[in-house]
């Protein structure tokens, strides 16, 4: 399994939109296939900065996500919200 982080700082006054749109983006069937999760966390002592989680099936999956359409609009979204901070991909270890 693999996962996606976006770091992202939202505008305040956009903070609503932008949980709206994790909303929408996490709900079915809009979910993106072989996606396992998404959670999202705000830093308790930064507000409006927000960590996207997403859990994928394997790094394929993942990688098609970040080709997709999908994808991009949510960039673009967040573009549009605020700004994304950092991106990383991990690998979850299995013990």
């Amino acid at each position: 399994m693999v996962g996606l982080e976006l770091l992202v700082k939202i505008q305040p006054e956009k903070r609503y939109e932008f949980i709206q749109t994790f909303e929408l983006m996490t709900q079915s069937p809009r979910k993106a296939r072989d996606c396992i999760g998404q959670t999202l966390f705000e830093k308790s002592n930064e507000p409006n900065s927000f960590l996207w989680v997403e859990d994928w099936k394997d790094s394929e999956s993942l990688e098609s996500y970040r080709r997709s359409e999908r994808f991009r609009s949510l960039l673009g979204a967040i573009d549009v919200l605020g700004s994304l901070v950092k991106i990383r991909t991990f690998t979850f270890i299995e013990e």
